[in-house]
């Protein structure tokens, strides 16, 4: 469908508090579900984090706390130090086992990783790349080599080509934000229920991302990082032939292959469903293109990525403030403005699936009211669906820049390694 003209969205007064509020009184008040019978807190900011499989002592924390950017960071420290510990040196290990037992142990090894590292490595790297966790200010090149040890080391390991993660989110798609045509992971264009489009989505994404986002970074970065971002994939995949061929196939395809592969169903998925919820009113705002989610237990284990709508209207607030930030007045005041979405109790994986398997009305039983436009379950369905019908957007690329900032189009050099915006020249 073509996107609808822009229509002023009309917001009612928050909800009331209730009388009685939870027993962490630290938690501050939300709104209530959509038909107004339950009040809703958000337990988010004094929930315990989970972010690392284990628990570390406290002088552990503090000794890292001062090498790092932000005191919250020594978290992704730690879950890069066993992601190291317990992902990267098996995987190593996997390598010297004998052709009999090393399907096996590969297996074994597939498993334990996916199961407790991948999601927490994805988003202590995401984190990192906005906001980078080592600090050393002694020596900056030390600093720089801690600050590569993840994308470079650990990354292959996890099934994400080494060096590679920035170029897709930060530079390609934090510049142009879900925009068809110039995101290579927009969703805009997809019908966002179809099982069979997430198909086409992924396989695009598996078999030509590594060449499209070189052609991408020669459009709006340059020579230089279009050459960097193909060096980096044509480097891990030339890694596994030749482990393949030379050391030991099934370690090789274990520990880079099949790891690639269900990464990369896990990254889109992940992506699609953030992203799976577009206005077509109004496609470029940050606030109509993502939705938060809530009271998840998968935010304590994901750096709060549930406040994705924050995260991209301002990539460089650190993750450990966007509970705290959200439950503000004046940002829900600004949520409810734009008639953004918000789910309690519901993370972007259960929100995808709800969506494939057609359970919109538990989505709606999930909506948080909180100030926005009143609706009733059957209306929050409808906006739901709404919400999901392809976008064709005939704009040009210049123009779907000018139109997300509100400062004028940003340069076309994207972000530069800090993730500052760098034109350019």
């Amino acid at each position: 469908m073509r996107r609808a003209q822009k229509k002023k969205t009309t917001t009612m007064p928050p909800p009331s508090p209730p009388l009685h509020p939870p027993r962490d009184s630290s938690a501050p008040y939300v709104g209530t579900n959509y038909d107004g019978s339950k009040p809703i807190f958000n337990l988010d900011i004094s929930a315990r984090r989970n972010e690392c499989v284990f628990n570390y002592p406290k002088f552990v924390v503090q000794f890292l706390q001062k090498r790092t950017n932000e005191t919250h960071d020594a978290m992704i420290i730690l879950c890069f130090s066993e992601c190291l510990l317990f992902v990267v040196l098996p995987g190593v290990l996997l390598f010297f086992t004998n052709e009999k037992h090393s399907p096996w142990c590969g297996f074994a090894w597939f498993l334990f990783t996916r199961a407790m590292y991948l999601q927490r490595f994805v988003l202590a790297l995401h984190y990192h790349t906005h906001v980078k966790a080592f600090s050393a200010k002694k020596n900056e090149y030390v600093k720089r080599c801690l600050n590569l040890i993840p994308t470079l080391v650990i990354a292959p390991f996890i099934g994400i080509p080494c060096g590679i993660y920035w170029y897709h989110h930060n530079a390609m798609h934090h510049v142009h934000g879900n925009a068809a045509y110039t995101d290579l992971s927009s969703t805009e264009r997809s019908r966002r229920d179809s099982v069979f489009d997430f198909f086409k989505y992924w396989i695009r994404f598996l078999f030509l991302a590594h060449i499209e986002l070189s052609i991408n970074m020669l459009k709006h970065r340059g020579m230089f990082d279009a050459m960097r971002c193909y060096l980096c994939s044509a480097g891990t995949f030339a890694a596994w032939w030749y482990l393949n061929v030379n050391v030991n196939a099934s370690a090789a395809n274990w520990t880079i292959a099949y790891t690639y592969i269900s990464t990369s169903l896990g990254l889109m998925f992940g992506n699609w469903s953030q992203h799976i919820f577009v206005c077509p009113d109004d496609p470029q705002n940050e606030y109509k293109s993502a939705y938060t989610c809530i009271n998840s237990f998968e935010n304590q284990k994901t750096f709060d990525d549930g406040y994705h709508v924050q995260h991209h209207l301002d990539s460089r607030m650190h993750w450990s403030k966007f509970a705290t930030h959200f439950s503000q007045k004046e940002t829900l005041e600004k949520h409810a403005k734009e008639d953004a979405l918000v789910f309690d109790g519901l993370h972007f994986f259960d929100v995808g699936m709800c969506v494939m398997l057609g359970r919109l009305e538990y989505l709606a039983e999930r909506y948080v009211y909180y100030g926005q436009k009143k609706r009733t379950k059957k209306e929050i369905v409808m906006e739901l669906k709404r919400r999901l019908e392809p976008i064709e957007d005939d704009d040009d690329d210049d123009k779907r820049l000018r139109e997300k900032t509100k400062n004028g189009p940003r340069p076309r050099g994207g972000v530069d390694r800090d993730g500052v915006w760098k034109s350019k020249t």
